[in-house]
């Protein structure tokens, strides 16, 4: 079944397939901005950890915890400052 096929009105002036699809959509993007987030932490588990832990063991030393804590601290404050930037670029602010 094609998208926009169907002819029956809905409320708010979508038809069916429109509405489908808009709704199919918005799953797409939730979806995406799940993935960003989950590569992002990722990122910067993987960055934090090689920075911070010279000696990998069993546990964590409580250096290596603040210093864990302070770099992805530190990159969420980027991502905010990047991401304010680039919205303020494109005048979505």
């Amino acid at each position: 079944m094609a998208f926009g096929s169907s002819g029956a009105s809905t409320s708010g002036g979508f038809s069916t397939g429109a509405h489908e699809e808009h709704r199919v959509m918005e799953e797409v993007q939730t979806t995406l901005r799940m993935q960003y987030v989950q590569e992002f932490y990722q990122t910067v588990r993987d960055k934090c950890f090689k920075v911070c832990v010279t000696s990998p063991g069993g546990s964590l030393s409580g250096g290596e915890q603040k210093c864990l804590s302070r770099c992805m601290d530190r990159y969420q404050e980027a991502t905010q400052v990047v991401t304010k930037a680039v919205v303020g670029m494109q005048g979505l602010e």
